[in-house]
């Protein structure tokens, strides 16, 4: 613009101009040029149109930046490649991909070849080593390592950098390498590479990455030598300023143009021929063979031509500013990086490397806060810093946000699509990129700490960024740079405020002040922007005290950021807003309360709470106090800047905002809105007050007036805050102050309203409610000063009196006030009897009023409403310890509700009432009271733990008692004493004992988790925790220790009379188990402790009878005699268990039960006592008694108890425990007699013999000596049995020479002890070698035979028989019994004395007898004689007067049926025998016949019956069918229900013939029958068994127990006897059996959910494949019925008969069902594994037919057979013409219905050949028939139709499908005849009996 000319600028502009330079006259620090946001309008002279032209031309298409040359490959350039071994030249080459994962391979390879170098150099010792084969090799790689090193440095995968980081650090640490490297920087390198290498290595030691950062750092601080590990001779690089310079340079372009440093540092590679390598002579710089590195030193070579002839230029490493991205860029590596992340990385790296150059150089060459002469432009390094950290581009690095506020385009540094970068002009490097704004404000630190001038720069860019900062992890690394900052620049307020003001742009140039013309639409467009910004200075700048206030954009944004609670970081940001407020200067935040700018402050600090965002008490507190703190700083610089005039005006706004402010504070903490703790927010407001009070007095008045004003109001709201305010401001000002002088009097004044208000409303017995709301104020007061209020006489006496007259009123209403007046009167010294008499007065009054109620329930009501609150009181310590113990005015209350928290179900009221007193017992029950308490739970729990003790271990079910039984007391009084307990007080005397007594009963021997079946235990847990309070946790051992021993004793005493006792049902077995399992705290040996000693245990076994309870047993043990003893059997007492599932025990079975049980479990305890071991194996004795027979009652099981039936549940049940007890006793005898001493049997028979002594107590030849002798003693069954129990273990490895020696034992007692002698003798003979002088004695016991005169023969006889027998060997021995002639003796003198005897013979001496014929018949079998006959009477004689209904004569019937097999298997062989015994045969197999049928499924369980029954079926089984007859399937059908699976196979087998027999019986009946009375109907006992309802679809068959199976077994093998009894039955009788099924349904009930649950077809879970079996056959001899599989393959069979025999009873079943999936899985099953047997089986009868068969007799009929289709034609010939009926099977046959179709009909009309088709499938559809059955019928109507046979008129047959009758009913009147049966159906369907043709009466 020319001199002299009028500025165009607008008079917002000249403003502006002018306070610029008013601010530079009066020293304010110039504003450095910045660009502005805006494009500079263009200042240049010209028109309109040219002006046009020129913003036309602006717009032309700007070509892009030609792209850098591509770089050479060193390897092909230098012809490296030629020279370097070939695998490294393949790593190198890899160094070259883009692939991250192949340079990382390339890495690793090459950092193996470093390693191999250092190795080989570490290898040699000599000093003048210069270098071995892979250190040159290392060295001649450089060039290309070099060439890769700034793309490895910053390449995006952390890997490649790292392992490129520890190469080099390799390369560094080794000499010659290191060397190379110095003298390619030194001397070779050019500017440009060592711009790019060093500072990429620099960039690389400050990565983000710390691990790979830490590696850079170390090879880059050794290499210039700043390492103190570094080795002195190593030569090191120095950087110099130029270097450092250019370093700098390589660090800001990587700041402001990451993407283009990325592109320059990986261009594409040239694809060149390798050149040749530089010959060596004078004018190389290289060896032979080296190429010279490039470099501005000696190695830049000429220009190379190719041998095409094209130019090929130089290397070069010119800096690209391209922005399109290279192949090798971040965005092509999947996983890495975003462009955006590399260039934050590449960027944050840049920073460290400038502050590092700053840190480590210039602040130490060139300290910039020195001298103010330092010339930067004298300098070069400062030249290199001062432009960029002057540009706004640059500190952009520290704002968050997109685009930065502070920027301009004239003052970008940045290159691109706006000045050649790409980066949008504005854009802030820090966006996005948390780790590049921490690096930068790192920086800022850096350069705050060497205190540079040139920082006010930066004002902007640290104000503009701080308070707008998200990361809180860069708000923690900013807020010391920060402070540090604005405190030693407070100026930088302004600087940023008068920069934005300019718009961050060139104060010194302003817009449009040269322009001499302008567009007119410009014009207006400057005019109206000047307008606007003329607006917003008038707005925003203002006057204060002839001062401009600024209007300052960082400012604002410091409001913006206390307004959204110091960006979130409360705790950290509001102690800080004090110091930055201070710091504000004037001229931007005035210091006038006139200013809008103090309310705006004051707004943005109550931003946060009015938006709720105020997260915890911490932010609360510290945003209350940066509140206070700025209100207070503000109204002192008010008071103190202003002069007089203008003071009185600012003080009294200043009064006015602290009114203001501290109302709106206590309206906030009131409401708890404010939510901070009261008295922490009290002492800020006192301190507050304090500082005010300092500030001048009446700026206190003014705040303490609007606080007092507040309190005296004394609303609702302000309860609690108005004590705490008080009490605060009473302990925080002195007396002697103007604060503390008021603070008393509002004191004074508030308490006083306070009791006041509280009387009124007392007096005036206003409601609950009411009282609440006046009590309140006084409980806030009185917990709020505590003890100290009460220290003033006057409001002590006014409380006492009305505490004292309302004490019911105020509990009930307010409890908080007496619990508040009870625990701070207490704590004045002249008060504690007051207050003992107030506490006795108000538990009289609680208990006087809870009494006037008249149940139980409402008094637990009333008193729980009273209670809680004293009960929470005294849990949370309210109550002062004077008060425990200091009234029994609650006693007889708590008694009685006791009785009726205990005894009833009093409900959750009182348990928690209850609960609640026993916590805090000592403030409400006084010792008299305890002790009364005690009494209750001590009977409550020791009853029940005695109930649950006689009954511990017995399952639940069947016990009738449980349900009586006090559970439900027991346990709510385990839980209130464990309650009693835990509040610390014990139990003790007499119920205390008994208490601990029960609970361990109740917590450690009645519940067991061995058992599943366990009674269920209420309250263990608290039972346990009231016995660990006792005997576990420590308590005073003077005052315990007692207790522990009476409770010890007491415990185990009562467990040693429940061992004992048989009146009770408890398992002995199972407090054993529990004891085991230990009693915390207390010992207990068993054996002397528990169980009775052994003296006691010998005496109790004395008292039992020592006989058998039945001679039945003499068939299992020879040795038992076949008559008891005459001694009387008394049964003591046995509690009767019902339907428990335990045994009834005599107190001897108790006591060895638990012995038993002791034992086993604690074997070393048996081995140490082994007296134990003679009464284990007694009761085994016993043991073995009950399994084997129930029908006589065992005196230590149950005595004179009522027996049960041998199939009995409760039964079988109770033999298996019997029969585990008895194995665990086995296993203990063989364990402890399995250890047989050397020489035992010498020395035991030595002692026995010579009555010596000389034998070791307690060893186990002293045990078998006391078990003898007590044989002897006694000579019972009993001991005998146990001796012969303890020689069957000692004869294991004894020889001839010791059975000889108990044999000599024999002789010596068999007339002293005759019992035990044949005890010894049967266990010699069955168990030892043969004794050389047994034979010798057998035939001395059969010579004294001989002897014996027949009145002696009951005795002496008896005796000696039974010696022989006891001698007898196995029959399949190889020992020879006796002799022929001593046998014939034997049998003489038998016979002797049955003729001879005065009387008959004794039943035990027949038995005897019988016995000993077994073992001679073999002997005599040859000798003819009447010793036969005499054998054959006795059998018969013992057939006809046995039983199995008498148990005494089973021995006898058992040993007569094993003579008679011994017979049997004897004739054989012995034509003579055979023919006397044929003679004899039938009559003696009658009687056999007899016993088998008997019925002893009602009997009691006995093994010598099942042995019986077993030996006679055995006997008949296999005999001739013609001995059984057709009464017998009748009378044999319960043989099937049979608990012995032999018993029920054979069983089967018998009654398959009579099955046979009762068939062929009803068929000769029903053709015999004329009258058409005769029935065929299946016996109704085989019915009873097969409607078992076995319930196999429940569960798997596997899991079944045996008699389970075998109940399922008998019903299997029922069916398969009605399934027999239709083989060879006539068709009418098969009609029979088939209709009296139908009408029964028993197939559909029984028979088919039966097999269907067995093979697994209703549920489908587990369907029994059957593709390894066949189902057509069954074998019985393999069969077992306690098999599972054999009874799925029984089922499978009975399945397939049953298609077979009654398809229509299984077709109709399905068709009643609905369920298709369960009929679409029965019919695949059934057409996969049994429709094909059965068609096989039909074609098979029909080829090959029984020769009885009508088919093989009929002339001119014809069969023909098609296995293919499954189908039949019969073909009839008539005249040479053939009639062809053809039948075709289904698939599934025969679920589907047949297909019967005619294939060629002549001469026979349709209704006749419709009609024999129809009888042909109803025949086998409907009546179950054969195909046979229907070709048959076909054949007979065809043959008589054509034989003249008339038809029946109703059925147009010929031949009844019903009966295959022929019609023989006439009508009399139309002469047609007809079947019985169709008439039968016609008179039923029509009710009449009319002719169904002429409808003439026919009867």
């Amino acid at each position: 613009m020319a001199k002299g000319q009028k500025s165009s600028a607008t008079a917002g502009t000249r403003k502006k101009n002018a306070r610029k330079a008013s601010a530079a006259v009066q020293g304010q620090p110039a504003v450095s040029a910045v660009p502005v946001v805006k494009p500079p309008k263009s200042t240049g002279k010209g028109s309109k149109r040219e002006m046009r032209e020129t913003r036309k031309r602006e717009k032309v298409y700007i070509p892009p930046v030609k792209p850098a040359p591509p770089q050479l490959d060193p390897l092909d350039a230098t012809g490296l490649a030629r020279i370097l071994p070939p695998d490294l030249v393949v790593v190198l080459r890899s160094l070259g991909k883009k692939d991250a994962v192949t340079k990382t391979k390339a890495l690793e390879e090459l950092s193996k070849w470093a390693d191999g170098a250092t190795k080989e150099l570490s290898d040699v010792q000599d000093q003048d080593y210069v270098g071995g084969e892979k250190i040159n090799v290392i060295v001649e790689m450089l060039p290309v390592w070099l060439h890769r090193i700034p793309v490895l440095f910053t390449h995006p995968a952390r890997r490649v950098r790292f392992l490129a980081g520890s190469l080099q650090t390799a390369l560094v640490r080794l000499p010659p390498t290191r060397s190379a490297l110095v003298h390619w920087i030194q001397d070779q390198a050019s500017q440009v590479e060592l711009e790019t290498v060093l500072g990429a290595w620099v960039m690389l030691a400050h990565d983000v990455d710390r691990p790979v950062a830490n590696v850079g750092e170390r090879a880059l601080t050794e290499f210039i030598g700043s390492s103190p590990n570094l080795v002195a001779s190593l030569p090191c690089i120095t950087l110099t300023p130029s270097i450092l310079s250019d370093l700098l340079a390589f660090a800001y372009r990587a700041v402001l143009d990451p993407t283009g440093l990325h592109a320059s540092l990986n261009p594409v590679a040239a694809p060149i021929d390798p050149i040749m390598y530089i010959p060596s002579g004078k004018g190389g710089k290289g060896k032979k063979g080296v190429p010279v590195i490039q470099g501005k030193k000696g190695g830049q070579f000429a220009p190379q031509t190719k041998k095409s002839g094209r130019y090929v230029p130089p290397p070069s490493m010119e800096p690209r500013s391209q922005t399109t991205p290279t192949p090798d860029s971040a965005a092509d590596v999947p996983g890495e990086e975003s462009e955006a992340d590399r260039s934050g990385r590449l960027r944050a790296s840049a920073l460290g490397a400038v502050r590092w150059i700053i840190d480590n150089y210039l602040l130490n060459l060139f300290p910039l806060s020195g001298t103010p002469t330092t010339d930067a432009t004298s300098i070069p390094l400062l030249q290199s810093v001062s432009p960029h950290l002057s540009s706004s581009d640059f500190w952009s690095c520290l704002h968050p946000g997109p685009t930065c506020p502070f920027t301009s385009p004239e003052d970008s540094t940045r290159t691109g699509d706006n000045g050649g970068s790409g980066v949008q002009v504005g854009a802030c490097c820090g966006y996005s990129q948390p780790q590049v704004r921490r690096a930068a404000w790192t920086l800022v630190a850096s350069l705050l700490d060497g205190k540079k001038d040139i920082l006010h720069i930066m004002s902007s860019a640290i104000l503009r960024s701080a308070w707008v900062e998200t990361d809180t992890g860069v708000r923690a690394v900013l807020i010391k740079p920060l402070l540090i900052f604005l405190k030693e620049y407070p100026e930088a307020w302004t600087i940023d405020a008068e920069r934005a003001l300019n718009s961050y742009g060139d104060v010194e140039h302003t817009q449009g002040d040269e322009m001499d013309e302008e567009d007119p639409e410009d014009e207006s467009e400057s005019e109206a922007e000047d307008d606007i910004n003329a607006d917003h200075t008038d707005e925003t700048d203002s006057m204060v005290e002839g001062h401009l206030t600024l209007s300052s954009p960082a400012f604002r944004e410091f409001l913006s950021f206390l307004e959204t609670g110091c960006a979130g970081s409360m705790a950290e940001g509001y102690p800080l807003v004090l110091v930055i407020v201070a710091g504000i200067p004037r001229r931007v935040l005035p210091r006038s309360l006139t200013s809008p700018h103090i309310s705006q402050l004051l707004d943005a600090l109550w931003a946060p709470f009015y938006a709720r965002l105020l997260p915890d008490r911490r932010a609360a507190a510290a945003w209350l106090r940066a509140l206070l703190e700025c209100m207070v700083f503000i109204v002192k610089q008010v008071c103190e800047d202003y002069e007089q005039e203008d003071v009185a005006t600012e003080r009294r706004e200043a009064r006015l905002l602290l009114v203001n402010q501290l109302d709106t504070l206590w309206d906030a903490l009131s409401t708890r809105a404010l939510r901070i703790d009261t008295a922490e927010a009290s002492g800020m407001v006192a301190t507050t007050l304090d500082r005010l009070n300092k500030i001048e007095e009446d700026l206190f008045n003014a705040a303490f007036d609007a606080i007092a004003e507040k309190i005296s109001k004394n609303e609702e709201q302000s309860f609690n805050l108005a004590p705490t305010f008080l009490y605060v401001f009473n302990n925080t000002f002195a007396s002697s102050t103007l604060a503390g002088y008021r603070t008393r009097g509002l004191v004074d004044k508030y308490v006083s309203s306070v009791i006041q208000g509280t009387e009124a409303a007392l007096q005036e017995e206003k409601g609950a409610e009411e009282v609440v709301t006046k009590v309140e104020p006084l409980i806030h007061l009185m917990d709020t000063f505590g003890p100290q209020l009460f220290e003033n006489d006057e409001f002590a006496s006014r409380i006492n009196m009305l505490f004292s007259v309302h004490s019911i009123i105020l509990l009930q209403s307010s409890p908080a006030s007496v619990i508040s007046y009870l625990k701070h009167s207490s704590t004045i010294s002249n008060s504690l009897d007051r207050n003992q008499l107030f506490w006795t007065n108000l538990l009289t009054s609680l208990a006087s009023h809870v009494s006037s109620f008249s149940t139980s329930a409402e008094q637990m009501t009333s008193a729980k409403a009273f209670f809680l609150p004293l009960l929470a009181a005294a849990k949370t310590g309210s109550l002062p310890d004077h008060l425990r113990g200091a009234s029994d005015a609650m006693d007889t209350l708590i008694a009685k509700s006791l009785d009726y928290s205990v005894g009833s179900n009093s409900g959750a009221v009182a348990d928690d009432t209850i609960n609640g007193v026993l916590s805090a017992h000592p403030y409400f029950i006084s010792p008299k009271g305890l002790a009364i308490v005690t009494d209750t739970f001590s009977q409550s729990i020791t009853n029940y733990a005695e109930s649950m003790l006689n009954i511990a271990g017995v399952p639940p079910f069947g016990v009738t008692t449980a349900a009586d039984l006090p559970a439900a007391s027991a346990a709510r009084a385990l839980s209130l004493a464990r309650r009693l307990i835990d509040a610390g007080y014990q139990m003790v005397g007499e119920k205390g004992v008994e208490l601990y007594v029960g609970v361990a009963l109740l917590a450690f021997i009645i519940p067991s988790p061995d058992e599943e079946d366990r009674w269920s235990v209420e309250g263990v847990e608290n039972a346990k925790a009231i016995w660990e309070s006792l005997f576990v946790k420590k308590h005073d051992r003077e005052r315990t220790e007692e207790l522990r021993q009476v409770v010890s004793a007491l415990l185990k005493e009562r467990l040693r009379k429940n061992i004992l006792d048989s009146e009770i049902l408890s398992r002995p077995d199972y407090i054993m188990r529990a004891l085991l399992r230990g009693i915390p705290g207390l010992k207990i040996d068993i054996l002397m402790d528990i169980l009775p000693s052994r003296s006691d245990v010998d005496a109790i076994l004395e008292d039992l009878p020592g006989s058998a309870i039945s001679p039945s047993l003499a068939l299992i043990d020879v040795t038992i005699p076949t008559t008891p003893f005459s001694e009387g059997t008394s049964y003591h007492p046995i509690a009767n268990p019902g339907d428990a599932l335990i045994l009834p025990l005599h107190p001897y079975g108790r006591v060895a039960s638990a012995l038993l049980t002791y034992l086993s479990l604690v074997r070393t305890k048996a081995l140490a006592h082994l007296w134990t071991l003679r009464h284990i194996m007694t009761f085994g004795v016993y043991l073995t008694e009950y399994v084997h027979i129930e029908d006589e009652r065992s005196p230590v099981f149950g005595g004179t108890l009522d027996s049960r039936p041998g199939g009995d549940t409760i039964s079988l049940a109770r033999r298996e425990i019997a029969r585990d007890l008895l194995e665990k006793a086995q296993a203990l005898a063989a364990y402890l007699l399995g250890r047989v001493e050397e020489g035992i049997h010498t020395r035991v028979v030595e002692v026995l013999l010579k009555s010596k002594t000389g034998i070791e107590e307690g060893g186990l030849a002293s045990f078998v000596v006391e078990v003898v002798r007590k044989s002897i003693e006694g000579d019972t069954v009993r001991d005998a049995l146990v001796l012969r129990k303890v020689l069957q273990h000692l004869f294991v490895h004894a020889t001839r020479e010791d059975a000889d020696l108990w044999l000599a034992l024999v002789r010596r007692f068999e007339r002293a002890a005759p019992q035990t002698a044949i005890a010894i003798l049967a266990s010699i003979t069955e168990y030892a070698p043969e004794p050389l002088k047994l034979d010798r004695y057998r035939n001395e016991l059969a010579a004294t035979l001989l002897g014996v005169k027949p009145e002696d023969a009951e005795t002496t006889g008896l005796k000696y028989l039974r010696l022989l027998s006891a001698s007898a060997p196995d029959s399949n021995s190889e020992v020879v019994f006796l002799p022929q002639h001593r046998a014939v003796n034997v049998m003489r003198a038998c016979q002797t004395w049955i003729a001879e005897g005065d009387e008959d013979a004794s039943e035990e001496l027949e038995s005897a007898m019988t016995l000993i014929f077994r073992h001679i018949a073999p002997i005599l079998e040859n000798v003819p004689g009447s010793h036969w006959e005499f054998i054959w009477d006795v059998i018969e004689n013992n057939l006809e007067i046995c039983s199995l209904q008498e148990s005494d004569t089973l021995v006898t019937l058992g040993r007569t049926l094993q003579l008679v097999t011994t017979i049997e298997e004897l004739v054989t062989t012995n034509k003579p025998l055979r023919e006397g015994w044929e003679r004899r045969r039938k009559a003696i197999f009658g009687l056999i016949k007899k016993t088998i049928i008997v019925d002893t499924r009602e009997m009691p369980y006995s093994d010598p019956r099942a042995f019986c029954r077993e030996l006679a079926m055995s006997t008949v089984v296999n005999k001739p069918s013609s001995m059984i007859e057709e009464t017998a399937l009748v009378a044999m059908c319960h043989l099937l229900a049979d608990s012995s699976p032999d018993v029920q196979k054979m069983g089967y087998r018998l009654l398959q013939s009579a099955a046979s027999k009762f068939t062929e019986h009803l068929v000769i009946e029903a053709g015999v029958d004329t009258e058409g009375t005769f029935k065929s109907e299946l016996p109704e006992e085989l019915l009873t068994v097969l409607r078992q309802d076995l319930r196999t679809g429940e569960g798997s068959d596997e899991d079944m127990p045996d008699s389970r199976n075998l109940e399922v077994s008998s019903c299997l093998l029922a069916w398969m006897v009605v399934f027999d009894l239709f083989i060879g039955a006539s068709l009418k009788v098969r009609s029979g059996y088939f209709n009296h099924l139908r009408s029964l349904d028993i197939v559909s009930q029984h028979f088919i959910p039966n097999i269907f649950g067995i093979l697994g077809l209703l549920d489908g879970k587990n369907v029994f494949k059957l593709d390894l079996w066949s189902v057509d056959e069954f074998f019985l001899d393999a069969y077992e019925p306690a098999d599972s599989l054999s009874l799925r393959l029984l089922a499978a069979h009975l399945y397939h008969r049953a298609l077979l025999t009654v398809p229509a009873l299984i077709r109709s079943w399905m068709g009643d069902r609905t369920d298709k999936q369960l009929l679409m899985r029965i019919r695949n099953y059934t057409s996969a594994h049994f429709s094909p047997e059965i068609i096989k089986a039909e074609l098979m009868l029909i080829r090959q037919p029984p020769e009885s068969s009508e088919l093989l007799t009929t002339e001119n009929l014809s069969i023909k057979v098609s296995s293919a289709l499954n189908e039949v034609t019969a073909s009839y010939m008539v005249d040479e013409q053939a009639l062809e009926l053809a039948i075709r099977m289904p698939n599934d046959w025969p679920l589907h219905r047949l297909e019967v179709h005619d294939t060629k009909r002549v001469g026979i009309s349709d209704e006749k050949w419709k009609a024999w088709v129809v009888g042909v499938e109803q025949i086998v559809w409907q009546h179950n028939g054969r195909i046979v059955d229907g070709l048959m019928l076909f054949a007979k109507n065809v043959t008589l139709h054509f034989s003249g046979q008339v038809e029946c008129a109703i059925c147009y047959s010929v031949i009844s499908v019903m009966d295959s009758s022929l019609p023989q009913k006439p009508c009399r009147t139309c002469k047609n005849r007809f079947h019985a049966s169709c008439l039968y159906k016609w008179f039923k369907s029509s009710h009449s009996s009319s002719c169904p043709l002429c409808r003439s009466n026919i009867i």
